[in-house]
């Protein structure tokens, strides 16, 4: 019997389906300092609520704000929902980029989704990586807009 409910109770994943229509989203944005080569702790939460919308265009699942993909800021999301969990690292000789985007679902109407967004330049003077050494921590937690 155990076996059985196992085997039906699959792991519970964001679907691009469950995505489509408006969220009301509770974002929690914090940016860390660079300081004597290292990334310092995560500072202040800044938070603000929004409106997401999710909707398909050319194939591809698109996300933004407003009913028009003609304005404001619109992209894909298909292909970070397909891997649930995506972290992205570029080194090149000059700099290191990171991006880290995890979904997290918590039911058909809510999900929670964090994004981490690092820039390291290298060739930079201490005090150029001191203004221009990014972190960014943005975590999303998302309820369904019922219409």
């Amino acid at each position: 019997m155990i076996c059985f409910a196992l085997l039906c109770c699959g792991e519970k994943k964001v679907t691009e389906e469950m995505l489509l229509g408006g969220w009301e989203c509770s974002q929690n944005d914090q940016k860390a300092k660079w300081e004597n080569g290292t990334f310092q702790d995560f500072g202040e939460v800044k938070s603000e609520k929004a409106l997401i919308i999710y909707k398909t265009h050319d194939g591809l699942l698109m996300r933004g704000r407003g009913n028009d993909l003609t304005k404001g800021d619109w992209y894909s999301v298909s292909s970070n929902l397909s891997i649930q969990d995506v972290k992205n690292l570029n080194i090149s000789e000059f700099s290191r980029s990171y991006i880290s985007s995890k979904f997290e679902y918590i039911s058909d109407k809510e999900y929670k989704h964090t994004l981490i967004i690092e820039k390291v330049y290298k060739s930079l003077s201490e005090e150029e990586q001191t203004k221009d050494n990014s972190r960014q921590k943005i975590e999303e937690n998302c309820i369904k807009v019922v219409h």
